[in-house]
């Protein structure tokens, strides 16, 4: 470089500069003006070779690579679902992949405690539930979650730790709980030599359970053959109904009856047995918490179930 073009260079101050930048368009977010013929870009071409060796950005190489073009950074595909739904009890899989990883790590940290889970292929937790799936060679590192829980729930970061700083790509993870209720009050009264008809319904669960099981007072009774008399019958579906029917029920059967699913929280209700004479007024008192239950069911089972109840308090009251 002549002296005079290096003199003229370094006299050139930043508002100039600006205001050159202000009169014509950058080209590909450069200073180079060689577009324009009818403009002496000599000087303005010179000082940006000087400020390129001065100014450079701390991502550029340094040292005996000063000046190459560096490698490309790595890069998270941003097509994956972030947003998982997990049943409770069923297998999660956060998905990640980043591609041009080269040399860098990818990490799996669980952000509700800062917890490192995983780092490369290694896992850094006593819980063997979770683990991480890295075919050799290949961009994906998924994070699996065995059997979810409930204390899962929450925000999962897959990282990548580079010399400028991280790089994150977030997913959220929804555990879904199932849940029985008994539709009825806290209590049902039925007289001594009537049927006892119990249904339950099993919500929030996008997997419907193979089986509902029955308990009273603690015992299992769907297969009760010492008894008799007890058959369960149910409908799966997005919301799961299962129907509990004792025939000829004696002070016996009174106490605790109990519908329960895998993975599921369980309902419970309390069934009296009473004398036949008191029949008539435990079902007038039942049927009032019958009809509150089933008020927040959707229609037409709410009408149905409604229905039912009002049949019952005639059916009692003749």
């Amino acid at each position: 470089m002549h002296k005079n073009q290096t003199m003229a260079a370094a006299h050139l101050d930043a508002t100039y500069l600006q205001n050159l930048q202000s009169l014509y368009w950058d080209f590909n977010g450069t200073f180079h003006l060689s577009k324009f013929d009818d403009f002496d870009h000599t000087a303005i071409d010179e000082l940006n070779e000087i400020k390129a060796t001065t100014l450079a950005p701390p991502w550029l190489p340094k040292g005996p690579d000063k000046g190459k073009v560096p490698k490309e950074l790595p890069q998270f595909d941003s097509n994956l679902v972030t947003n998982v739904t997990v049943q409770l009890g069923e297998n999660a899989f956060l998905r990640c992949r980043v591609r041009n990883l080269g040399e860098h790590k990818v990490m799996w940290i669980r952000r509700r405690d800062w917890h490192i889970l995983t780092s490369g292929t290694t896992t850094y937790t006593t819980d063997e539930r979770y683990e991480v799936v890295h075919p050799e060679g290949a961009e994906e590192w998924h994070l699996v979650i065995r059997y979810v829980q409930k204390r899962d729930n929450g925000t999962y970061e897959c990282q990548v730790p580079t010399g400028a700083g991280k790089m994150s790509h977030y997913f959220n993870l929804h555990v879904m709980v199932p849940a029985a209720f008994i539709l009825g009050s806290g209590e049902y009264h039925i007289g001594e030599g009537s049927t006892i008809s119990l249904v339950c319904i099993i919500e929030n669960s996008p997997v419907p359970p193979q089986y509902v099981m029955w308990y009273h007072n603690g015992r299992m009774i769907n297969y009760d053959t010492v008894r008799g008399g007890v058959t369960v019958s149910t409908e799966p579906g997005p919301k799961t109904h299962s129907r509990l029917v004792v025939n000829s029920a004696t002070h016996g059967d009174s106490g605790n009856y109990t519908c329960r699913a895998s993975n599921t929280e369980e309902d419970t209700i309390y069934v009296s047995v009473s004398n036949e004479g008191d029949n008539t007024a435990a079902i007038q008192g039942q049927g009032t918490s019958f009809t509150s239950r089933v008020a927040g069911l959707p229609f037409p089972f709410s009408v149905l179930m409604a229905c039912l109840s009002a049949w019952r308090t005639t059916l009692s009251a003749s």
